[in-house]
């Protein structure tokens, strides 16, 4: 539990440490407001592109794949059960969004992530949705419900 006092929910305050105030400032740059000038835009824009090319379930099912290490086109396809064409689209737009990147071994090509920060941000919002869910069962009388299936499914794992 921390003292401070949260302003935003979702961001919790920045922490003075031995770190430069420019290296803080950077942190949450996409929540700075400037009166002059207004919310970043250039930067949410940025921003917005990367959660865009995450609103893809496929793409999200790549990057699933891709977190146990390299893998090929083919391994990927039969995977995620994807045709190959649609898996070649994503993988490209996921590299040239920064996400993965490629490399070529013999005649093969391997993908693997190159930003790591995706992994945490999936886990984040995975995280939200399971307390989410969890908490829509309670209002709706079917915990226990949800409870009996998920110890059903360790059970079968």
């Amino acid at each position: 539990m921390t003292t401070g006092k949260y302003t935003n929910m979702l961001t919790p305050p920045i922490q003075k440490s031995d770190q430069s105030d420019s290296n803080d400032a950077m942190k949450h740059a996409w929540q700075h407001y400037d009166p002059e000038t207004g919310f970043p835009d250039p930067l949410l824009d940025m921003i917005a592109s990367r959660f865009k090319l995450l609103g893809e379930p496929l793409r999200l099912k790549l990057i699933a794949a891709l977190t146990t290490g390299e893998k090929s086109v083919g391994e990927l396809v039969t995977i995620t059960g994807a045709g190959q064409p649609n898996v070649s689209k994503h993988l490209n737009a996921l590299m040239l969004g920064g996400l993965i990147s490629r490399r070529k071994r013999g005649t093969s090509i391997l993908y693997s992530v190159t930003d790591a920060s995706v992994l945490e941000l999936c886990n984040i919002v995975c995280a939200g949705m399971q307390t989410h869910v969890t908490t829509q069962a309670r209002a709706i009388g079917v915990q226990g419900l949800i409870d009996s299936a998920a110890h059903s499914l360790k059970d079968t794992h």
